[in-house]
């Protein structure tokens, strides 16, 4: 594949040095390690060495995490080691019908649209207009705006989709929403929460039981990277540690407490717990 301009490219020359570039014409990018001229880039393919004034850099064609780290970021976002997990448990796949609660600056909305494909949507819910428009923008740039709906509202007051594979939430307390997920879900559909207090999951894990979901589970993952060496390779001193907690469950014909009558759902579960 050739690079034309309009294309966003990544200069890498270092482990330090990775730039986001567009490509436009009779323009230049310029690093402290030399300038280069854009249009010189055109008709190039992907993984090209290019001469600087000191050494060589390489054009790359950007991975989606590239492109989202150059692009807005205004609030924190769901760790790749994370929304990798999720995708994996959740099942889902090119044309997959999803609901996401928290929209946020969009990054796992992003990684959904593109694992959904063309033939796959994705309605992305969130309170906040002003998040939502950043959102957009997004995905716009990563070319994905087309697989997504993005909607103002609260998924605890119930929305109209249903029948959808799977849901993801990324909110405050998730165990509010879980009968409103539950209720959008075809069976054998997922329901993944991503929060960041263990407090959350006991309240989200709790709310998943009562109401019937099975093949419960809660996961925290840990992202060591290595600092290759020669006769010194080891893990390197800072890393990727604790970021949030995954709460996983299955919709199943399965009753809730409430429904089946054996017990009430307990009221500890009710308000917002721990607030990101």
């Amino acid at each position: 594949m050739k690079i034309e301009e309009g294309d966003e490219v990544l200069l890498y020359v270092d482990e330090r040095r990775k730039y986001l570039i567009k490509v436009e014409k009779g323009k230049s990018f310029s690093t402290d390690k030399g300038t280069i001229k854009l249009d010189e880039l055109i008709g190039l393919r992907y993984g090209s060495a290019i001469k600087l004034n000191q050494g060589e850099g390489y054009i790359l064609k950007p991975s989606l995490i590239d492109l989202y780290r150059g692009g807005l970021r205004p609030s924190q976002v769901i760790y790749p080691k994370d929304i990798g997990y999720m995708i994996l448990y959740s099942g889902i796949g090119p044309g997959s019908v999803i609901l996401e609660a928290g929209t946020g600056s969009g990054y796992l909305t992003a990684a959904l649209a593109h694992f959904v494909g063309e033939t796959g949507k994705v309605y992305s819910y969130d309170m906040r207009e002003d998040m939502q428009s950043k959102a957009e923008k997004n995905l716009k740039r990563l070319g994905l705006r087309e697989r997504v709906e993005l909607k103002l509202g609260d998924i605890r007051e119930g929305v109209p989709e249903n029948n959808v594979d799977a849901v993801f939430l990324d909110m405050p307390d998730p165990w509010n929403a879980i009968d409103a997920a539950k209720r959008s879900l075809k069976y054998s559909g997922s329901v993944l929460a991503f929060v960041p207090t263990i407090r959350q999951v006991e309240l989200t894990y709790i709310a998943m039981d009562q109401s019937g979901f099975i093949d419960l589970r809660a996961d925290h993952l840990l992202l060591t990277e290595i600092r290759v060496k020669q006769n010194a390779t080891r893990p390197k001193n800072v890393g990727v540690l604790h970021t949030g907690y995954i709460v996983f469950g299955r919709k199943t014909e399965k009753k809730s407490l409430r429904e089946s009558g054996e017990v009430e759902v307990q009221e500890s579960i009710k308000g917002n717990g721990s607030m990101r």
